[in-house]
């Protein structure tokens, strides 16, 4: 069923992590301590994902241009490669045991699902078609992504140990954001009477079945909360049972990442400015990130549950612990 390639050994650069002077904090919480977590020899890069033991994953250029898929694991950065004849990678999520779920891109614009484990890259195949986009890792070491069958357009998939399950179409304009360790799958769906082209709506598939969740699912965690964006405002949705979350005193917001903790964190207008801050939202409160060394400009791609947040700004990779 997979169709593997050579498998590739990882080469390993040691970087000195920086630290970057952060901004003023707010009296009543701590700043951040910003890191700036190194690149290969190309100088750009970001972090996209982090697990709770501060694994962090992410991308970063080599000399010439090209991206690579990176792990930055105790002040190391380690170079995860590309599959033999592709020229870019880059990795998006990793899980308790180091796992590293990676996107490897060829010449020829053709993308595989790769899983990088123990030093290795393992082409995980397709369902079919030339195509397959890795999304996430679980601690059950599944694979989460997209492939399409031959002659038909994707389908998400849920990969382990060689064995693809098939979840069933990705239409137009639907997308497949995250998943946790009991296989709900969350992004934007399809909801039947409407046709191509469509609104579609966020929502949770789990076992085939699917809940609509407010109009944009992107994140969630262990305990299947999931959180996103309803009506304009970032939501915590729990066993049917949603949560707004509020705004920083704009109009609008929306939730990215969620971990075990339930701490979310996001994106919201403010009264003073129509550009939207990165915010955290912890036990019923959303705090202005900018106000605890994070820049109005920062992108914040993940938090762990130690409260460490990963992301990028401009193009060097932080992290904010």
């Amino acid at each position: 069923m997979v169709s593997p390639r050579p498998l590739l050994s990882a080469a390993t650069t040691v970087v000195a992590l920086i630290t970057l002077t952060p901004a003023s904090a707010a009296a009543s919480s701590p700043s951040y301590r910003v890191v700036d977590l190194g690149t290969l020899s190309g100088g750009d890069g970001a972090a996209t994902a982090m697990n709770d033991r501060g694994d962090i994953v992410g991308w970063s250029t080599v000399a010439g241009g090209a991206r690579h898929a990176v792990l930055w694991r105790h002040g190391v950065i380690t170079d995860l490669g590309v599959l033999p004849g592709d020229t870019d990678s880059a990795a998006v999520d990793v899980n308790e045991f180091g796992d590293v779920a990676i996107t490897s891109f060829g010449s020829d614009y053709l993308t595989r699902a790769v899983l990088w484990r123990d030093g290795q890259l393992r082409d995980l195949g397709t369902l079919g078609g030339e195509n397959s986009v890795a999304i996430g890792v679980n601690d059950r070491r599944q694979v989460l992504g997209t492939s399409e069958p031959a002659g038909d357009m994707p389908h998400r998939f849920l990969w382990r140990n060689g064995v693809f399950t098939d979840l069933g179409r990705q239409y137009f304009y639907e997308s497949t954001a995250d998943f946790n360790n009991a296989g709900d799958v969350v992004g934007g769906f399809n909801v039947p009477p409407q046709d191509y082209p469509c609104t579609c709506v966020g929502g949770r598939l789990r076992d085939g079945m699917f809940t609509q969740i407010g109009s944009e699912a992107l994140g969630v965690n262990n305990r299947g909360q999931v959180v996103g964006a309803a009506n304009g405002r970032a939501f915590r949705w729990q066993n049917g049972t949603l949560t707004d979350l509020g705004t920083l005193g704009g109009d609008w917001s929306r939730a990215t990442a969620i971990n075990d903790r339930g701490e979310v964190v996001g994106q919201s207008t403010t009264t003073t400015t129509a550009a939207w801050h990165p915010f955290l939202w912890r036990n019923g409160v959303m705090t202005d990130l900018t106000t605890r060394g994070v820049q109005e400009t920062d992108v914040i791609e993940d938090i762990n549950i130690r409260g460490q947040l990963v992301g990028a700004r401009g193009n060097r990779p932080l992290l904010f612990r």
